[in-house]
């Protein structure tokens, strides 16, 4: 298993250092087994738009990419929150947070949050 971090990714997809771009487009077409944390979709939302200026629907593009290798291994709720960053204007983090809650109730004083659709308020 090869594990990416967010310095990678963000190596690959503003391609400004081309040849540390080239080494990790090899490893995804080489590798069978790629594992990103969850921590490091939030990171590239924030360093794509606050650094590169990429805007929203281009960050969920690059999520779409990563979420459709079948050879990166994510956990069950990256799908889902690349989903509700689709259809919201939440921050990744917010929709890793929703994504998880589904499973329960979310004990959370934000409203954005709280009004996404599936997520169960405790209060």
């Amino acid at each position: 298993m090869v594990y990416l971090d967010t310095s990678s990714l963000i190596r690959f997809f503003t391609n400004d250092e081309p040849q540390k771009a080239n080494k990790i487009k090899t490893l995804l077409e080489k590798e069978k087994e790629i594992s990103i944390h969850p921590v490091v979709f939030p990171e590239l939302e924030y360093v794509l738009s606050g650094n590169y200026g990429v805007n929203r629907k281009e960050i969920a593009k690059i999520f779409r990419f990563l979420t459709s290798r079948p050879n990166i291994k994510l956990s069950p709720e990256i799908s889902k929150a690349v989903e509700v960053f689709e259809k919201t204007k939440l921050d990744m983090a917010d929709c890793l947070i929703a994504a998880t809650s589904l499973k329960g109730k979310l004990a959370s004083f934000d409203k954005k949050l709280l009004t996404t659709k599936g997520v169960k308020k405790y209060w």
